[in-house]
């Protein structure tokens, strides 16, 4: 049986995308506007939001995916991407927060276009 791609991997990658840009434009637009104008998206709630979002979506992707066709290098990297993300909340330093985070998300961004290809291509 061939599996269509998962439209939670689509949400997925969208979510880690979103992450990423938040962590890595963040600081260019508080130096630019330093008025205050994105403070409000500086506040560490965000991270909390990306988590919580990004973890139901990548597992409803993953279980989404039949037991029989589910690869380990999906379950690996999407595991290592909430591990990370979930790291990056809880960490104190700036610096490692934007990092870990980054990390998180590019694992999961990578898992899941992994897995969308793969789905796809077996759907062919």
């Amino acid at each position: 049986m061939k599996e269509a791609p998962s439209w939670f991997d689509r949400g997925a990658i969208g979510v880690s995308i979103l992450c990423m840009v938040h962590c890595l434009a963040l600081p260019v637009l508080v130096v630019l506007f330093p008025f205050g104008i994105f403070a409000f998206l500086a506040e560490n709630h965000w991270h909390w939001l990306f988590l919580a979002l990004a973890a139901p979506v990548s597992l409803l992707a993953f279980l989404r995916t039949s037991p029989h066709v589910r690869s380990p290098v999906f379950a690996v990297g999407m595991a290592l991407g909430i591990i990370l993300l979930a790291v990056g909340v809880w960490v104190e330093n700036h610096d490692r927060q934007i990092l870990f985070t980054v990390l998180g998300a590019i694992s999961l961004l990578a898992a899941h276009v992994y897995n969308l290809r793969r789905l796809s291509a077996q759907a062919d």
